[in-house]
């Protein structure tokens, strides 16, 4: 019985003298974690040398779907982090806190060796013939931001414009993994995508014909946020993770690896070039609970545009 006690006193003392590492489950999306143009990897071997834990990244195709899998698991989520999050349509009523680290502004991106002019407004791209592709609305963040778009952009004539741009729509994609995968592999000579796509082909892979178009009817910009899930159990390492996210280091990495544009301005010098790729205002404005109120409506329009 005493041999029993000492090991189980060896056990428990050896379990405190080393820590068991805490687990932090991080719910996020395929391009957050690409490793041409992700921050993922980086941000957690960054991290994990700051504590005794361990980074589990649970990735899922886009961030809708993320969010989607969040309330179907409901309180029994092992979930304690989201990240890439936006105020574009998303249910974060599972959300205890957001933290913005990074922004972007939405964009058409295109190959300039295939089209040397380019559309010069969103009407004239609407109106082209130029085969595109775009993302699904209902499961494509960027595809329900370019929804917003036109919504702002046509109000009642969304469904009209929505007809004519349709016929030369190429695909809606699943998410803007898949559409921008289409682009570069030559599919279409335009893809809704950021306006950083054009910084990263400069500066990462040395391509210089690879723009993005800035329409003076003006873009979408949205803040990136980490939501903190409302049930973890880690609610302290979640927010000493949101509290990295926001250091210096951590804004290095998603500068450079994710080619989103951070929050500090301390950044790498060859990033200071990333404001010249930010359109130039106005740019529209929105109100999240406006858009949420109007989602489904504003979907069954795009559905009704394609289909009548």
């Amino acid at each position: 019985m005493f041999k029993c006690l000492f090991s189980l006193l060896m056990i428990f003392s050896t379990s405190s003298l080393y820590g068991e590492k805490e687990t932090l489950t991080v719910y996020t999306h395929t391009a957050f974690m690409s490793a041409s143009y992700g921050p993922g990897l980086p941000l957690k071997e960054a991290f994990e040398k700051t504590c005794n834990c361990e980074i589990k990244y649970v990735t899922l195709d886009t961030i809708p779907l993320a969010i989607n899998r969040l309330n179907i698991e409901g309180e029994k989520t092992r979930a304690d982090l989201v990240l890439g999050l936006e105020n574009i349509g998303l249910d974060v009523s599972r959300i205890d806190k957001l933290v913005p680290y990074a922004s972007h502004c939405l964009a058409f991106v295109y190959d300039s060796q295939k089209i040397p002019n380019p559309p010069q407004t969103l009407d004239d791209l609407v109106n082209s013939s130029y085969p595109i592709i775009l993302q699904d609305p209902r499961t494509s963040i960027t595809g329900f931001g370019f929804l917003v778009w036109m919504k702002k952009a046509y109000g009642d004539q969304a469904i009209e414009k929505w007809r004519t741009l349709a016929s030369h729509v190429l695909t809606f994609t699943k998410g803007w993994t898949e559409a921008f995968a289409l682009f570069k592999r030559g599919a279409a000579p335009i893809v809704f995508s950021y306006t950083a796509d054009a910084l990263y082909n400069e500066l990462a892979k040395g391509n210089s014909h690879i723009k993005a178009i800035h329409f003076p009817e003006g873009h979408l910009c949205s803040p990136i946020f980490a939501g903190k899930i409302r049930t973890t159990s880690h609610s302290k390492l979640a927010d000493q993770f949101m509290d990295f996210l926001l250091s210096q280091e951590a804004q290095s990495l998603i500068a450079t690896h994710g080619w989103i544009y951070p929050v500090d301005n301390n950044i790498p010098e060859a990033w200071l070039k990333a404001k010249n790729y930010l359109p130039p205002p106005p740019w529209i404005s929105y109100s999240p609970e406006e858009i949420m109120d109007s989602k489904k409506i504003w979907i069954q329009e795009w559905v009704n545009g394609l289909i009548t």
